[in-house]
Order: C-alpha cells, then sequence, then structure tokens
C-alpha cells in the first residue's frame, strides 16, 4: 500500500485542542429524572450521535469521535443501561465493568448530582501519528470523576465511591490516564482506549 503524504498535512491543523471537555445537562429522550436510593436514572440522555457524522481524515473530525467516546463511557456511569451503545462500546472498552454487572444483576446503580460524571481532558495539542500506513492515531487523555458521584448498593443499602469497582486497575491519583487509539475507517473512526499501564 502506498501512503499518500499528502494527507498528513490535510490531517493536521493549528488547533490546540488541549484542555477539559464538559457535557451539558440535557433532556435529550424525556425529562432526566436522576437515580435515588429508589430507582436507578430515568430518561439519560444517550450520547449524541452527530458527532459520529463527521468522516473526514482530519484531527478535528477525530476530536469529534473522541467527545463522542467520552460521551459513552459517562453514559454507562449515569445509566448503567448498555443497550444503547450495543454497536458503538464493547463490554471491554467500560471503565467500570463492575457497575455494570452490578446494575444487570438488579443489585445498584450510579447516583449523582448531575449529569456530568466524567471530565474529559485531551492532554496534547494535536494527535500522534501511531501507524501511517494504516492511518492509526493516538491522542494522550485523562478522565476526572466527580467525587460526588456514588454507586448505590441496592442490596446491602450502602453508598460506595465509583473507585471501590475500579476492577480494571485504571485509576491514578482518583483519575483516568491513557491513550485513546483511532484507526480512520473512512469514513468513520474505531476507537479504543489504553490505559496508561498498557501504554
Amino acid at each position: 500500500m502506498t501512503v499518500d503524504p499528502e494527507w498528513t498535512k490535510k490531517f493536521f491543523n493549528q488547533e490546540d485542542y488541549r484542555g477539559a471537555y464538559h457535557l451539558v445537562d440535557t433532556d435529550m429522550i424525556g425529562i432526566y429524572t436522576p437515580a435515588d436510593q429508589q430507582h436507578p436514572a430515568y430518561s439519560a440522555p444517550p450520547p449524541d450521535y452527530s458527532y459520529t457524522f463527521t468522516k473526514f481524515l482530519t484531527s478535528a473530525d477525530l476530536e469529534f469521535y473522541n467527545i463522542y467516546y467520552y460521551q459513552c463511557q459517562n453514559y454507562m456511569l449515569l445509566a448503567s443501561d448498555s443497550r444503547r451503545l450495543e454497536y458503538a462500546m464493547t463490554a471491554e472498552e467500560l471503565f467500570f465493568p463492575a457497575i455494570q454487572d452490578i446494575f444487570d444483576d438488579g443489585k445498584g446503580w450510579v447516583i449523582t448530582p448531575n449529569q456530568q460524571i466524567l471530565t474529559m481532558h485531551i492532554l496534547e495539542a494535536q494527535p500522534r501519528i501511531h501507524n501511517e500506513e494504516q492511518k492509526i492515531f493516538d491522542w494522550n487523555v485523562k478522565f476526572d470523576i466527580l467525587p460526588e458521584a456514588k454507586v448505590f448498593r441496592k442490596d446491602a443499602g450502602q453508598l460506595q465511591p465509583i473507585a471501590e469497582f475500579d476492577t480494571r486497575g485504571l485509576l491514578r491519583d482518583g483519575a483516568i490516564y491513557g491513550t485513546l487509539r483511532s484507526r480512520f475507517l473512512d469514513p468513520g473512526w474505531d476507537i479504543h482506549f489504553i490505559p496508561e499501564k498498557e501504554a
């Protein structure tokens, strides 16, 4: 396969994408009802699929897909309902699969004061080329966890910190560090999280 040197020039731009990315509270599929000790969240807003409509090989388009990935991870904590993400994210990608297991067993869910449980930080101005021929890119990121968000264990009647469910060993100093590795599919992107300890 011959690599076109021109695509790398078109891919990068002058933007500095470093910084914190925030979600806004929405009622996309009905009136959002926060979880409490009686029930899980109702009508939790799903990830905004419009972020996946971009299909070009540019760092700007990749940023949109990274935001979508972030929204998926946040949604899984907010709603604990993987059915909406069946085609967007595999179970292996979940930051906290133990929380999903508790929800699936009807034994608990996340209670949070607002819809944003995670805050994503992009740590590099532009992504890095991991494999030029296959159009694979790496972008270092960090995910902060809202300390006030807790897992309610219905079976035990207890609130526990999300950190206690870190069965993948992703947390360092209260945050998740790693790399979003993305492959251009033409159109679209395939994105996977590489934990810091595996990079």
